[in-house]
């Protein structure tokens, strides 16, 4: 939770936070109105004769609750929806606090790795792409920590957020599918290419607001996570009503039956 607090202070910096909050309670009341008219059209299955005064009060309780928490849930899925959709329309503005040192280490790595000039003729594609996300991710997070150690104000908040993230091992086990799928589609490169060709193409790439790509992505699956995680929360808690009306619906059957 502290860390979505931090963003939200840094994303303030840059954007009106009430994007943020409008988004949140859009969502919060479209997740609360469908709720209502949902229960409203099922009220005859929610409401089936219980045999318990207690459980007639619970199927009632139900008509207020799920809409209420409906609309709880939609709220906070909204909020990180729409700390996604700022990240991804603020990309150029995040650029601008972009650590220099990120594209020259990453090249020199790359360089180093392949001998100079990139030589890469024995290696096939799919082992240049993976070996370079290796490498570009690696200095990635190296460029974090001397950020983190070096810097205050924005920077150095920017880099202690996505290096709080970085520690997850989830995370970082996506980044590096992300970063090989994003290297594979901006490289475009063909089996057989020449040292020229990659070391020319790594180079640009590189030099193109890497790091801020990689950082998108990093806190776009972040947020996707606990997205998903309110979503199977909801659909938990949800199950616990489905059951109880669904055993009533089959005593209340049975007793019509005898």
């Amino acid at each position: 939770m502290r860390t979505i607090v931090t963003y939200f202070q840094l994303a303030g910096e840059f954007t009106n936070p009430y994007r943020f909050i409008s988004g949140a309670v859009i969502s919060g009341l479209i997740a609360f109105f469908a709720a209502l008219i949902l229960v409203l059209a099922l009220r005859k299955y929610i409401l089936v004769p219980r045999s318990h005064k207690l459980l007639k009060v619970l199927a009632y309780l139900y008509m207020v609750a799920l809409p209420l928490l409906a609309g709880f849930f939609g709220m906070k899925w909204g909020f990180f929806h729409s700390l996604r959709k700022d990240i991804k329309a603020h990309t150029d503005v995040y650029a601008a606090h972009v650590p220099p040192v990120f594209s020259e280490s990453a090249l020199k790595a790359v360089d180093s790795l392949f001998g100079g000039n990139a030589r890469v003729s024995s290696l096939s594609t799919h082992q240049i792409i993976d070996t370079t996300a290796v490498v570009v991710y690696n200095v990635y997070g190296s460029t974090l920590e001397q950020q983190l150690g070096g810097t205050q104000g924005v920077k150095g908040k920017m880099a202690s957020l996505l290096l709080q993230i970085s520690k997850s091992k989830a995370i970082a086990g996506m980044m590096h599918k992300a970063v090989y799928n994003l290297l594979h589609d901006k490289l475009g490169l063909t089996d057989g290419a020449s040292n020229e060709v990659v070391h020319t193409s790594l180079g640009k790439l590189v030099n193109g607001n890497l790091f801020v790509n990689i950082a998108v992505i990093q806190v776009d699956q972040f947020l996707k996570g606990l997205q998903r995680g309110i979503l199977y929360t909801f659909l938990l808690i949800l199950a616990i009503p489905l059951v109880e009306v669904t055993f009533a619906h089959y005593r209340h059957r049975r007793q019509i039956a005898v």
